[in-house]
């Protein structure tokens, strides 16, 4: 299913309190992206290209562990897509796939990174993002483990 690009930012409502200006900023720089319901945006262990901010709609979010089993959560407004892998320069921790049709600010890797550099003050707020990112994988990772053993 093909995403359709039209040049056009729309303000979102950022999901993570402590990352608004952050994600606001990212939706103003971005090109926006309208998705079906179906689409896959990223696939865990790809490269990054950047992220997504979700506007409108929803997203599915799925790790893959090592041992076949997933785990997944859904996401809208508001949501960074992408961020861990887009700072650190690592695969995609997981594949994001919309639910339903979604309309998304896309930013390349280049521009967040750019972004990142000009305001140290974005860089705690990409912190955060990450910090909270990292704990749910965990959990996801713990929960996965504690079920494989009873």
């Amino acid at each position: 299913m093909a995403l359709t690009e039209v040049a056009r930012p729309i303000a979102v409502k950022p999901a993570h309190k402590l990352a608004a200006e952050l994600a606001l900023a990212l939706d103003q720089m971005g090109t926006t992206v309208n998705s079906p319901s179906g689409t896959e945006l990223f696939r865990q262990g790809q490269p990054p290209v950047g992220v997504y901010i979700v506007r409108r709609g929803t997203v599915r979010m799925v790790r893959t562990s090592e041992d076949g089993r997933q785990t997944s959560r859904t996401v809208g407004r508001g949501h960074i897509l992408g961020l861990l892998a887009t700072v650190c320069g690592e695969p995609y921790l997981k594949t994001a796939q919309t639910v339903e049709e979604c309309e998304l600010a896309s930013v390349d890797r280049s521009r967040v990174m750019a972004l990142l550099h000009r305001r140290t003050d974005f860089w705690l707020q990409a912190v955060e993002v990450i910090k909270d990112e990292m704990k749910l994988i965990r959990r996801q990772v713990i929960g996965s483990q504690r079920k494989a053993a009873g």
